[in-house]
């Protein structure tokens, strides 16, 4: 991660001394004191026109929790809050750890949690626990498959010691997002999940990834008049191992992995693999404006529908982008299909 700007950097400089006046409002009753801390929660506030003013807003309100937890337990070290603001703290400044790229802050974070650990009693271990696996899913990088069987195990573990906590099918499903290239793990975890989820929504998502997870090795049933006006069946690809991508103008990370896909596809023989794409932009002009200034020609599905496609509820598609791999045979082969997208297409064009 990059480090701060500047201009971020100066925000903070700037935040720190703002900042400063929240040691002389935590200067009440324990109660109001906490009140003050878990204000904060709310956010920042304010509307910036601007990604560096988004960021320096950040950075502000950051530096105002952090000022505001630790004047906490300065003035109340044996409240019974301590434990609370302690973890709110370890986590607060892994937040900064990741946005600023400081491993001095990451190394600050550990150690907290470390040092609660000796003293927890049994009520508070879940807390802290879970904490901990928060901190290594915000570590984690998706190419360290290390790290990834460490959360797993940890999760694993979790699961046994608090089969009841009410965070634990929220994580089962969080973990599984890992495990896209071990599709029978990946269901493994979410059946866990669904079978615990009492939230509507986490209900519905689990479904999702279900139902995605469940068309590995089958044929993607998927066929629509493009935005170009071209009649598309993935069965009409057959021969040709072919590139699913769903974006949408408006998800930068969306937007990335398109241009990602696109260097990868480039380095492909040409006519060796194809590609379509599946918009969830609201406006035509907004997809065919993409598509010329990408200068992008693959068949692109689009209704205006949005989330509430029947192409993308009936593929259990809830998150973009989503990059899916199919075989010459148009059955489905990777959840994952942008990392090493163009080895990938050659492993299949191989198999042939």
């Amino acid at each position: 991660m990059k480090r701060l700007s500047s201009q971020l950097r100066s925000g903070l400089i700037a935040a720190a001394i703002l900042a400063g006046t929240c040691a002389g409002v935590l200067a009440g009753t324990v109660d109001e004191d906490w009140q003050a801390v878990v204000a904060l929660d709310a956010g920042p506030g304010g509307q910036p026109d601007t990604a560096e003013a988004a960021g320096n807003l950040v950075v502000s309100h950051l530096a105002r929790q952090e000022k505001a937890l630790r004047a906490f337990l300065t003035a109340h070290p044996e409240d019974t809050h301590v434990f609370e603001a302690q973890l709110r703290l370890a986590r607060l400044l892994q937040i900064r750890a990741d946005f600023e790229g400081s491993e001095k802050l990451r190394v600050d974070s550990k150690r907290m949690l470390d040092a609660l650990e000796k003293t927890a009693t049994p009520e508070q271990l879940p807390e802290l626990k879970f904490a901990k696996l928060a901190r290594m899913m915000r570590s984690l990088t998706r190419t360290d498959p290390a790290a990834r069987e460490e959360l797993l195990t940890a999760t694993r573990r979790f699961q046994t010691e608090y089969p009841t906590d009410r965070r634990l099918a929220a994580l089962l499903t969080e973990v599984a997002t890992l495990f896209d290239t071990q599709p029978k793990l990946k269901e493994a975890l979410l059946d866990d999940a669904r079978a615990i989820a009492t939230n509507p929504d986490l209900k519905a998502r689990i479904a999702d990834d279900l139902r995605r997870v469940h068309l590995v090795g089958q044929e993607v049933p998927l066929s629509f008049t493009s935005v170009q006006g071209q009649e598309i069946s993935i069965a009409g690809l057959a021969g040709r191992p072919v590139f699913v991508i769903f974006f949408a103008q408006s998800s930068p990370p969306a937007m990335a992995a398109l241009g990602k896909l696109q260097q990868e596809v480039g380095q492909l023989p040409q006519g060796s693999i194809r590609v379509v794409g599946v918009a969830l932009d609201i406006k035509r002009e907004t997809v065919m404006d993409l598509l010329k200034t990408r200068g992008i020609t693959w068949p692109i599905a689009w209704d205006g529908k949005g989330w509430t496609s029947p192409l993308v509820r009936g593929l259990g598609i809830n998150a973009v982008p989503t990059v899916w791999l199919l075989d010459s045979h148009g059955r489905l082969r990777a959840l994952n299909g942008l990392d090493g997208a163009a080895n990938q297409a050659r492993q299949l064009m191989r198999e042939k």
